[in-house]
């Protein structure tokens, strides 16, 4: 399934490059933008570009209908938009363009060897973590999960049938990690980063020389495969202050769960109720250790938040969502928390 734009080609030279971009997300819409720039600033280099995407399906609650960003941008930006979700889609649609190149950033399926195999200058791709370390699908969770100081832009060759073990092309300069960063400001700083890396590959033809072989990298490899939903639970007991604060930087919100005691049909019921908290940040006072888990209203500098004892230390709340219910300041969830739970423990489960 293909959509066709009114603007196709930057030149009508026959031996420029013919670009098949594959893309889905923000960070591919930033490497996208620069890409088209960069051909208009260089007259030749860029003969053709369609943009390959993921078919538009329903989310949410609603199931409604919403295009993925890139979709979106290339609609407005007059760019031939091609859906495609298997193998067989992709070589229909590059059989009848043709390209001589792919360019694949967060399209989040391989692209077909076949199709590799034909391509004159064979595929690349942007990764957001200095390769081999953190190849895989969520290498900037990853990256704040493990409360790294430091990371990078990798451009690499697309391996025809393995996720991020092409050849290195260019790395960027390591990059500092802020203490206010999070998956949405790394996400644009590192797109940002890597766009500028692309384009200089293909300005310079970098493409054309012998690259580094990835198992020679300065970096070991580690993995970041696809982030779990129960990722995102809080193990109180298990987790310091430091650890969930990075969490929440990388995964937010996050959960945790309250047993409650119920009366239903004059029966008592006990239960997990999940409990969503948001805005957690590291506690601006010094509290008396309690069990991890424990809460209570925060007082001083952390008034108006709700603090969580952890492994250690202790962190801050300032919204809260428990099960059944709409999203609370602290103030009014502690004043309900009693009624709603059926106890008078205030205490989330490190189950």
């Amino acid at each position: 399934m293909h959509t066709k734009c009114s603007i196709r080609s930057f030149s009508k030279i026959s031996d420029g490059l013919r670009i098949a971009f594959f893309g889905t997300d923000s960070f591919s819409v930033e490497a996208l933008s620069r890409v088209i720039a960069s051909g208009k600033r260089n007259p030749g280099m860029i003969s053709s570009l369609d943009v390959i995407t993921r078919s538009i399906k329903p989310q949410g609650r609603k199931r409604e209908f919403v295009d993925v960003p890139i979709g979106i941008y290339a609609g407005n930006h007059n760019i031939s938009i091609h859906r495609a979700d298997t193998n067989k889609e992709i070589m229909d649609i590059t059989s009848e363009i043709g390209p001589n190149m792919a360019i694949a950033v967060s399209y989040g399926k391989l692209i077909p060897a076949e199709l590799l195999n034909n391509l004159k200058f064979g595929g690349l791709n942007v990764h957001p973590s200095l390769l081999p370390k953190y190849s895989g699908s969520s290498p900037i969770q990853y990256t704040l999960m493990n409360d790294d100081k430091k990371t990078g832009v990798t451009v690499q060759t697309l391996h025809p049938s393995k996720f991020d073990r092409g050849a290195i092309i260019a790395q960027s300069e390591e990059q500092n990690i802020e203490e206010t960063d999070n998956y949405h400001t790394l996400l644009n700083k590192l797109g940002i980063i890597g766009s500028d890396l692309l384009v200089e590959v293909l300005e310079k033809q970098l493409y054309l020389q012998s690259h580094t072989n990835i198992e020679h990298s300065n970096y070991e490899f580690s993995l970041a495969p696809k982030i779990l939903p129960s990722a995102s639970q809080i193990k109180w007991d298990e987790h310091t202050n430091r650890q969930i604060k990075r969490l929440n930087d990388a995964l937010g919100p996050l959960h945790t769960f309250k047993r409650c005691n119920l009366l239903r049909k004059k029966k008592s019921i006990e239960e997990l109720h999940k409990v969503i908290l948001e805005d957690i940040g590291s506690c601006n006072s010094i509290y008396d250790r309690k069990e991890p888990g424990t809460f209570h209203s925060g007082t001083g500098n952390d008034n108006n938040q709700l603090i969580v004892h952890t492994k250690e230390g202790a962190v801050s709340v300032g919204k809260i969502k428990m099960q059944y219910c709409s999203y609370e300041d602290p103030i009014t969830f502690m004043s309900n928390i009693q009624k709603r739970s059926g106890n008078t423990d205030l205490k989330f489960s490190i189950n």
